[in-house]
């Protein structure tokens, strides 16, 4: 890739990413001139932080454009044209379990819910349940699309099953596994997976539309793996709640 080539794809995701900023940007501007009247300091802040994350997201969506796509599709190629599809699984459980702890967008939701939680629900614990849950959803889906079978056949009873598990989750641990969903499927899983994904399938029976689904699987993995948790969580308080009672009498 020549200079002026890499310059024009930074330049277009630079536009792309500002254009996702601008309305944001409206909206504050708007409420501290009639509403807020935030300090200039505050403001200053605001203003470093914006330029921080135009650049940033710039340079990283950049970044997966120019590395993690094209490696995603030559690892399809090759993977597409083993013929032991078993080998698919342990190469899911690898991919699935780093690229999710890899996730940014994951890392943001696991702190968040270890301040909100005042500690209770350590962000690390969270990060480890969702990578663990994506990496064995991600082998079985991996070898299922080298199979040339559907992804449907996990989808539809996975999500059944997650609306079972609801009866059993904490409300608190509801509301944790759909936002555990949305953000497992952030930009660096969504493009290196689905590329991934599609390049097996275009390889391995010439059916790339049979790659599609894997980006629904993961957000399903994250949202069973959060359920799991909660049940674990509500075990270990009764254990405690009986142990207590025994010390009691």
């Amino acid at each position: 890739m020549n200079v002026a080539v890499f310059l024009a794809e930074f330049l277009n995701t630079f536009i792309e990413v500002a254009k996702t900023l601008i309305p944001l940007i409206a909206l504050f501007v708007i409420f501290d001139v009639f509403f807020l009247h935030l300090p200039k300091s505050f403001i200053r802040k605001v203003a470093s932080g914006t330029l921080m994350t135009l650049f940033g997201l710039t340079f990283f969506l950049q970044g997966v454009y120019l590395a993690f796509v094209p490696l995603a599709r030559e690892l399809g190629i090759a993977f597409g044209f083993m013929k032991q599809k078993a080998l698919l699984i342990p190469v899911g459980l690898f991919l699935g379990l780093f690229v999710t702890i890899a996730e940014p967008s994951l890392r943001v939701l696991a702190d968040q819910v270890e301040k909100a939680s005042a500690g209770h629900i350590k962000g690390s614990l969270l990060i480890t349940t969702v990578s663990l849950g994506v990496s064995v959803l991600v082998a079985l889906a991996l070898y299922l699309i080298g199979k040339g079978i559907p992804l449907t056949w996990i989808i539809i009873p996975g999500y059944l099953v997650a609306l079972v598990g609801l009866k059993f989750t904490s409300s608190t641990f509801v509301a944790i596994a759909f936002d555990s969903g949305a953000v497992a499927t952030g930009p660096l899983t969504v493009t290196f997976m689905m590329t991934l994904a599609l390049s097996i399938a275009e390889n391995a029976h010439s059916a790339a539309l049979a790659g599609f689904g894997l980006v629904c699987t993961v957000a399903l993995a994250a949202v069973l793996a959060v359920e799991f948790l909660s049940v674990l969580f509500s075990l270990k308080l009764k254990h405690k709640e009986v142990s207590e009672s025994y010390e009691r009498q």
